[in-house]
């Protein structure tokens, strides 16, 4: 999973003038937003009756539904490769755990990797060597310091057996090796990854005027998988080591992962913990992959604007799965605690956005406007839960839904 550095800028793109995460996705690209300027401004409460008296019927949802309806299983095996790569989020390591300032969203990004469906350039070539050897699936993610000196694009795929990933992976490094990245200024030479024997890597250097750096490309078998990386830091040291850590958390973690045999991909659940059929429903023609689906922690931590901060908040309030559709709902320890992780969100996002009326029937409400649009948050018993429109009517009726479909028991 290489993309060429130096041409390729942040094309992450925010919802409600750099609102959190995990919101109603415009387009075909995946997206993070970004949170990081001073607090401007106090969010606004909407006033209305103590928390446990809302009456439902009064709240205005539009046409969106309010009753959970059972979702069933995947039903086709390209249904279910989907499925699987969801679920294999939840064991592919974050950047930020490599290392911590690693948090800023670069390249279209975390992404579910299919044959055949991989949009990002030079990532084609990449997958079309995979596909030779029967990729079945796998999931991408990628995030770069906010001093644009480091960055690593990560990505676990899956092959049939370990025959085949190790074959793959000689074959996806040759391939990786001759693309000729943008501004390099010498050849791809092998590299050794400092522990790890297997690792087949090659380094580069590059200018671009004042500034140079150094990229590794990087592919390691482990077992059925192959282990991707393409990183940048200030020398050839500072990178290898960087994807060495990197394996050295990766490894393990994948290996924790309970991988469905592709022949039972039909018969995965789209919603084994129920939390889908509570979320706010997307049409599967305005979804993108790595919506319509629920989360574990790490899973969750993906789709964050900052995974540090929000790794934090997950950790107090006790997150343990967050749900993808039209909205993003968190599931909390309690409702204390849902509470004070909408809290948390609140203040992020009230960073940069102007306050604005929250839904006058639901209790600690918020919402903010920004350049991008409008971002609302509330909470409801023990889920935490944020969406995001164009217009402010549309996050309210949102907002609203939401509420009524977790209460819906």
């Amino acid at each position: 999973m290489w993309v060429g550095l130096g041409s390729i800028r942040d094309v992450t793109t925010s919802t409600a003038g750099g609102l959190r995460v995990g919101l109603a996705v415009l387009g075909a690209a995946t997206l993070l937003t970004s949170c990081t300027s001073e607090v401007t401004g106090s969010p606004v409460t909407a006033a209305g009756p103590p928390p446990g008296t809302v009456d439902i019927a009064s709240l205005d949802v539009g046409n969106y539904p309010t009753k959970p309806a059972p979702l069933g299983t995947a039903g086709k095996p390209e249904v279910g490769a989907i499925v699987e790569a969801q679920r294999m989020a939840n064991y592919v390591i974050g950047p930020w755990e490599v290392d911590p300032a690693l948090v800023v969203g670069y390249i279209r990004q975390p992404m579910v990797l299919l044959p055949g469906q991989v949009s990002v350039p030079m990532l084609k070539q990449v997958n079309q060597a995979a596909e030779r050897y029967q990729f079945v699936n796998g999931f991408f993610v990628s995030r770069r310091s906010a001093d644009d000196k480091t960055f690593l694009h990560h990505a676990v795929l899956r092959f049939p057996d370990p025959g085949a990933a190790a074959a793959a992976t000689a074959e996806i490094a040759r391939v990786a090796g001759e693309i000729q990245l943008p501004m390099q200024t010498s050849p791809a030479t092998p590299l050794p990854i400092p522990g790890h024997p297997e690792t087949v890597a090659t380094s580069s250097t590059h200018n671009n005027g004042p500034r140079s750096w150094a990229t590794v490309r990087s592919a390691t078998p482990r077992g059925p998988y192959v282990l991707l990386q393409q990183a940048q830091a200030v020398d050839v040291d500072a990178t290898a080591a960087l994807v060495a850590k990197t394996l050295d958390l990766q490894g393990p973690l994948i290996d924790q992962f309970k991988a469905t045999n592709p022949a039972e991909f039909a018969d995965l659940p789209l919603d084994p913990t129920g939390l889908l059929a509570k979320t706010l429903p997307i049409a599967p023609k305005d979804a993108i992959l790595t919506q319509r689906t629920v989360y574990q922690r790490l899973g969750g931590l993906q789709f964050q604007s900052d995974p540090v901060l929000s790794a934090t908040a997950f950790t107090d309030a006790g997150v343990d799965l967050v749900s993808r559709g039209k909205t993003t709902v968190y599931q909390a320890a309690d409702a204390a605690s849902a509470r004070q992780l909408a809290d948390d969100f609140a203040e992020e996002v009230g960073v940069g956005n102007k306050p604005s009326d929250g839904v006058a029937q639901l209790p600690d409400s918020r919402c903010f406007s920004g350049d991008a649009g409008n971002h609302c948050i509330a909470s409801a018993d023990r889920y935490a839960f944020e969406v995001s429109a164009t217009q402010i009517a549309d996050a309210h009726q949102q907002l609203a839904a939401q509420y009524a479909l977790l209460m819906a028991g």
